[in-house]
């Protein structure tokens, strides 16, 4: 049991470089238009739902610039 708990905390600990390389604005940031869509951040791995999405969008206009992101992100 211990070295599954081991082998599982290990596992978690190689995808923190991954999930940090995700959370990069300009990678997300497909069309490198200063926006996020929805539709980048789902192809980039992020599994926010509609709700969440437009929560973050604190101006209303249907996507994240890098401060809306940088906040969801965080």
């Amino acid at each position: 049991m211990k070295k599954l708990v081991l082998a599982l905390s290990l596992a978690g600990f190689a995808a923190l470089p991954a999930l940090a390389q995700e959370a990069d604005f300009t990678k997300v940031d497909a069309d490198a238009d200063g926006m996020v869509s929805m539709e980048e951040a789902a192809a980039a791995g992020w599994t926010w739902t509609e709700d969440d999405f437009k929560a973050a969008d604190a101006d209303g206009d249907g996507s994240l610039n890098a401060e809306e992101f940088a906040a969801a992100a965080g």
